[in-house]
């Protein structure tokens, strides 16, 4: 297994390097690493230079490793997405490393009759941990964005990422559908779509209809609402954190923190939580509201508006409570876990179970418990399980320490990186789909 590992890394830090060499491609692994080798050749004319990355590549090196992780790329990202997809074996007890399923050889066949002997001056250079300047240029032909429109390649990667096979599994269907989608916006958008054009056009998508049917757009809009609760969550602990930097000492009682993030809105106990929840999201649909709350989160935070975090995070989760009633039952489950974990789903229910409570008191009790005291406890077990120490703030004799901040970002899904891997497989260019890519919105 540890001499598969290291052939493994070499192959990895070769494919970095040919990717780096010349026209720059995007989205692989270890080409930060492979561009800092390549800067000392930027001025060599021998085609003979040699660029030796055996010892980077070595998983026992301690000195400039392509990648930190042992695993490599592929231990580290790729083994398990491609076992998702029905292409490698990782766990067969007979046979200590990984290797293809029958449903990755037609891939391989094709990718092995474009490369032609390029393949073996590939592996060649992997042995030697060696590579020269005018071999990474023979190699150029194995960049992702090279493979031929319409070749047997372009076909069996197609084929491979749309989930075309016959016995395709639900997440074969589903990785077809978001695919499809993505498509489907280039098209409206006439460009190559970003993730956030996709998180927002899908987040209106959210449905109440029962279906058997798997709704990829409903679960993609689900997933926009849960990471949009967080970010609330996060804008309540941004907050907490700089009112603690800023008081005497940097400390303060949570009674404190909670008064002084509450003060400044316009939360009131005379209005229960329902009124205020009805009255925020009146005269905006909630996909809009959210949208400019989100923004609103983002811009407070940068510029250190306490106040405006505050406001903007109870503005987004009302936006989000009164999206709730889109979705389905069916695709709430999706969110099923055990009962410690918070969900999207966890904390519309904790505003549901408090409509006629006031609504500052509502608030105030999701700030202490919900995402301070939550900190607390998951920063506890990280510490007693993981030996890790990640608390932002600390207990200290009654009162809470401030320690140190984080930063309010939105997720980042690999939206960007599909839509990278369409525009590889020919199916998406600068303008949206190609002829390959409509026939595959049209074979849908």
């Amino acid at each position: 297994m540890q001499e598969f590992r290291f052939f493994q890394r070499k192959a990895e830090a070769l494919y970095a390097l040919l990717c780096a060499h010349r026209d720059y491609e995007l989205g692989i692994a270890g080409i930060l690493w492979a561009s800092r080798e390549l800067q000392s050749l930027a001025e060599e004319t021998d085609p003979n230079a040699i660029v030796d990355f055996a010892s980077s590549a070595d998983p026992d090196s301690r000195q400039n490793r392509y990648l930190e992780n042992k695993g490599g790329a592929f231990g580290g990202i790729y083994a398990s997405q491609l076992r998702e997809m029905g292409l490698v074996r990782v766990d067969d007890p007979n046979i200590p490393i990984p290797y293809c399923t029958n449903a990755a050889m037609d891939l391989a066949d094709a990718m092995s009759d474009q490369l032609g002997d390029l393949a073996e001056v590939f592996l060649s250079a992997v042995e030697k941990g060696q590579v020269t300047v005018e071999t990474l240029d023979r190699l150029a032909l194995m960049k992702p964005s090279r493979v031929p429109a319409d070749s047997v390649e372009q076909e069996a990667l197609a084929a491979v990422l749309m989930g075309r096979q016959q016995n395709a599994r639900e997440p074969d269907v589903m990785r077809r559908q978001t695919l499809i989608e993505l498509l489907r916006l280039a098209g409206e958008l006439q460009r190559i779509p970003r993730a956030d054009d996709a998180k927002w056009a899908w987040f209106n998508e959210g449905n109440s209809q029962e279906t058997d049917r798997i709704d990829v757009l409903g679960l993609w809009s689900l997933y926009q609402a849960s990471d949009l609760c967080r970010l609330a969550y996060e804008g309540f602990l941004s907050a907490a954190l700089q009112s603690l930097e800023a008081a005497p000492y940097r400390r303060k009682t949570l009674r404190e923190i909670v008064a002084d993030l509450i003060e400044p809105t316009d939360l009131e106990n005379t209005t229960t939580l329902a009124e205020y929840l009805r009255n925020q999201t009146a005269d905006e649909e909630p996909e809009t509201l959210a949208k400019q709350a989100a923004s609103e989160l983002l811009e407070a935070e940068k510029t250190g508006d306490v106040d405006g975090e505050v406001r903007a995070s109870i503005r987004l989760l009302s936006a989000l409570w009164r999206k709730s009633s889109d979705y389905s039952s069916s695709v709430l489950r999706r969110l099923r876990s055990a009962d410690h974990f918070q969900s999207y789903a966890t904390e519309i229910r904790f505003l549901e179970q408090r409509l006629s409570t006031p609504a500052r008191t509502a608030f105030e009790e999701m700030i202490s418990s919900r995402v301070i005291k939550r900190h607390l406890w998951v920063a506890s077990r990280k510490f007693r399980n993981q030996k890790a120490y990640t608390f932002l703030m600390e207990p200290d004799d009654g009162q809470l320490r401030f320690r140190s901040r984080f930063s309010v970002s939105p997720s980042s899904p690999r939206i960007d990186q599909a839509v990278q891997f369409l525009h590889d497989a020919k199916l998406l260019d600068d303008k949206g789909p190609t002829s390959l890519g409509i026939a595959e919105i049209e074979r849908q």
